[in-house]
């Protein structure tokens, strides 16, 4: 067969046509009333059958997930263990079915009274380089996201909650002797009724950013100590911007009440809170003991200690300290103030342009 120079340029348009549908990449359907493959909505597949189709999803595919039929009870968590390559996420989004918009699916679980709870998503080692956005979780336990194995490339966007435990877990599962959680972001989550917290970071986790969150607690009777966004292990390179926690409260626990808006621990390191406010913990707004850490313009106000700094070396540039509460004042062996610092002598600690704001006469510095 013989293809003249001029048949073959004409031909060209056409193999790149075909190439690139070849390598469009997939898109799957899931409703709550799904019984199919997933490949349209007419044959939706059901939530369980999620991780099956993140596997079936190559590089830069995506799950829709149908927000307009209705909530999606859950019987137990999801487990996923399946991801997308570096750079190129699967993307798993609530939208409505009928136009493709953006919409917050809606996913509600069983947890009630005390009860800790099922998280909603679980992922496992190999759920790298996963994108979720626009869903709305109620009655969630301990993770509408939990970090259960080693990972990287976690996103979520825009979601809310409301009654949950936590919202992001980060706890390995008894075979995988790390959850470590690398090159991630969290923006836009919000809710109320965050009983625990709405974060715990560990591990070695790191390079992560926190943007634009907020989380309501609630106040627990002298039971477990609850934290808004609380760092643990060696934790690293996270930075929170214009995150905002409230009401992280512990009452009647002897002779002192914790709760506190932030914290970070002594094993942690680089850690940054840019324009970031915390309000009405029963102890510190924010509680950092890390190395290096930074405050910028943060606001601290109705907490027992709006600022508490055990750092070694830590700045503080124009922040503002608003109206200490000292919830117990009658029962509790402490005593409330704007900016409190415990170092005992060893370190250093920068604070400059600090606005104290107050109409009594709590202390400004201890």
């Amino acid at each position: 067969m013989t293809i003249s120079r001029r048949g073959f340029i004409a031909a060209l348009p056409l193999i790149a046509c075909a190439t690139d549908a070849d390598a469009r990449a997939p898109r799957f359907h899931i409703a709550p009333d799904g019984d199919g493959d997933g490949s349209s909505w007419a044959a939706a597949a059901p939530l369980p059958a999620l991780d099956e189709l993140i596997s079936q999803t190559a590089a830069d595919g995506e799950i829709l997930i149908a927000a307009d039929r209705g909530e999606y009870i859950l019987s137990g968590e999801l487990r996923l263990s399946h991801g997308g390559v570096k750079g190129h996420p699967v993307r798993i989004r609530g939208v409505a079915s009928e136009s493709g918009a953006p919409m917050p699916a809606v996913l509600r679980g069983d947890r009630g009274g005390g009860e800790i709870g099922a998280s909603a998503f679980r992922l496992f080692r190999g759920a790298s380089d996963l994108f979720f956005s626009h869903f709305e979780f109620r009655a969630v336990g301990n993770g509408c996201f939990s970090v259960a194995g080693p990972l990287s490339g976690l996103v979520i966007e825009d979601c809310r909650f409301d009654d949950v435990y936590r919202f992001l877990e980060n706890t390995a599962a008894d075979d995988a002797g790390h959850a470590t959680l690398r090159d991630f972001a969290l923006r836009r989550c919000h809710g109320a009724g965050a009983e625990r917290g709405f974060l715990r970071i560990r591990y070695n986790s790191g390079n992560g950013a926190i943007e634009d969150c907020s989380a309501q607690g609630l106040a627990n009777e002298g039971g477990y100590i609850p934290a808004g966004c609380a760092l643990d292990d060696r934790a690293n390179a996270i930075t929170y911007r214009r995150c905002v926690m409230a009401n992280f409260q512990q009452w009647r626990a002897g002779d002192y009440w914790n709760g506190d808006g932030f914290s970070d621990e002594a094993g942690n390191r680089n850690i940054r809170y840019e324009a970031c406010e915390a309000r009405g913990s029963t102890d510190g707004g924010f509680d950092c003991k890390s190395r290096d850490v930074v405050l910028e313009s943060c606001i601290a106000e109705d907490n027992k200690r709006n600022f508490r700094i055990w750092s070694e070396r830590a700045t503080l540039a124009n922040c503002t300290s608003r109206r200490p509460n000292f919830r117990g004042r009658d029962v509790e062996d402490a005593d409330p103030c704007h900016l409190w610092i415990g170092n005992e002598g060893r370190g250093r600690v920068l604070v400059s342009d600090l606005t104290v704001e107050d109409d009594c006469a709590t202390p400004i510095l201890e």
